[in-house]
């Protein structure tokens, strides 16, 4: 019985993430919650916790008025448009510059800092495709917060499978924190 809970625990993330995710912030009303869904590949992970593809201009408003306060680009280049919209709705905006080819053990230390920095407040983490930010949110769940895999990695694979150097990277991040 304890194995069938855990296969539908798992299935129910990996088939259905958005509206498990959906179901789990109850401050947000349904309708202002579902608004979100369409921003590319947007997966609330937690009531105070999500990761997305780029959002666009229209949808930072949404983001405030279901309650984000912070917002974590990890897109390399200039989004001091993206940081102007995002300032003027009084919400904090912060970069980390990683590179597709290349991310650094030093990126993921600094969103793990910010992450420790915001505490209990709603941050939304992005990238293009929510590549990057959902192997983000999946390294920081599982090395962080002790998150369980069973329940961690359908969240990452319900938006991608990571392969190459996006593979060498999640596991050379689990065996740093491991070591620790």
């Amino acid at each position: 019985m304890k194995t069938l809970f855990k296969v539908v625990v798992i299935l129910s993330l990996s088939f259905g993430a958005t509206n498990y995710c959906l179901a789990i912030d109850n401050k947000s009303s349904s309708r202002e919650t579902m608004s979100l869904v369409h921003i590319k590949n947007f997966r609330a992970l937690s009531p105070i916790f999500a990761s997305a593809g780029m959002p666009e201009s229209t949808d930072l408003a949404l983001l405030k008025q279901n309650d984000y306060q912070h917002i974590i680009n990890l897109i390399p280049g200039d989004f001091s448009e993206e940081q102007q919209h995002i300032s003027a709705l009084e919400m904090s905006f912060e970069q980390i510059e990683v590179d597709w080819h290349e991310p650094k053990l030093s990126d993921f230390q600094t969103f793990v800092k910010l992450m420790s920095k915001y505490k209990q407040d709603k941050v939304l983490v992005h990238c293009r495709l929510n590549y990057r930010a959902s192997a983000f949110a999946y390294l920081y769940q599982t090395t962080q917060l002790g998150m369980d895999e069973e329940i961690a990695k359908p969240q990452l694979l319900s938006v991608w499978q990571p392969e190459g150097v996006w593979l060498e990277y999640i596991e050379m991040i689990q065996q740093h924190y491991q070591a620790k």
